[in-house]
């Protein structure tokens, strides 16, 4: 018989670095919900530390029980031989509107447009991330979620870079034991940690409107496996 754990105790399980690194917010936008602050702010912080940026977007349904996942094809293999899940995104074009890159990025890997309910929920930043366009290292990531009410018309993957797409039900429990990374049996295998705590980020704002930008930043590769301290306080 399976021992019966609670979802936080899932969550606190996930990574052996839990007790050694130490999660922090970084910048003073709680309040800020304006797509257009939004982008200007974050614009301005990263021309400040000379850091990249990228924007990634939680697109669900109007039940918001089921979120749109694309599969990244063979350029994102893992060391295990695993080509992750991941939402829709990636870096910006130097001068583009966060907002803007984030609706591109959904266009282009999986075919859908204008979602509805558009808004900021969380900053990221990486300090260590370094990209082959930087010459300096940093990186702040913009998520952003959405509605899609046309019930997925007109989805399609976006080979080579994007083999897959589609809507799948969020279970947070069901996810937490998909395997992170190599290949499984589960469908949505590899699936990230941070995928996860980032989808459940993006639903709780849709869900709950008033509730404030997440802001925080992750110190090293290893902490994308540790669910955000400021997202942990809110369950």
């Amino acid at each position: 018989m399976l021992q019966e754990i609670s979802i936080g105790e899932m969550i606190e399980s996930q990574s052996p670095y839990i007790e050694y690194i130490k999660m922090i917010e970084f910048l003073p936008i709680s309040s800020l919900r304006s797509l257009d602050e939004a982008d200007k702010q974050a614009q301005r912080f990263a021309s400040s530390k000379n850091w990249g940026m990228g924007a990634f977007i939680a697109i669900f349904d109007p039940s918001l029980d089921d979120v749109l996942l694309v599969k990244t094809g063979e350029y994102a293999k893992d060391s295990s031989g695993g080509t992750p899940w991941n939402l829709p995104g990636g870096a910006m074009e130097p001068g583009e509107i966060p907002s803007h890159a984030a609706l591109r990025e959904l266009e282009e890997e999986t075919g859908l447009s204008n979602p509805t309910n558009l808004c900021i929920v969380a900053w990221f930043a990486r300090p260590y991330f370094k990209s082959r366009h930087q010459e300096t290292p940093g990186e702040l990531i913009l998520l952003f979620a959405g509605i899609d009410k046309t019930g997925g018309r007109g989805i399609r993957p976006a080979p080579p870079e994007i083999v897959a797409c589609g809507f799948h039900h969020f279970d947070l429990e069901e996810w937490l034991r998909i395997p992170a990374r190599g290949k499984g049996e589960h469908p949505l295998a590899p699936l990230p940690r941070h995928w996860i705590y980032w989808t459940l980020i993006a639903q709780r704002g849709l869900k709950f409107p008033e509730t404030s930008v997440l802001t925080h930043e992750y110190p090293n590769s290893a902490s994308m496996e540790i669910i955000p301290d400021a997202l942990k306080s809110r369950l």
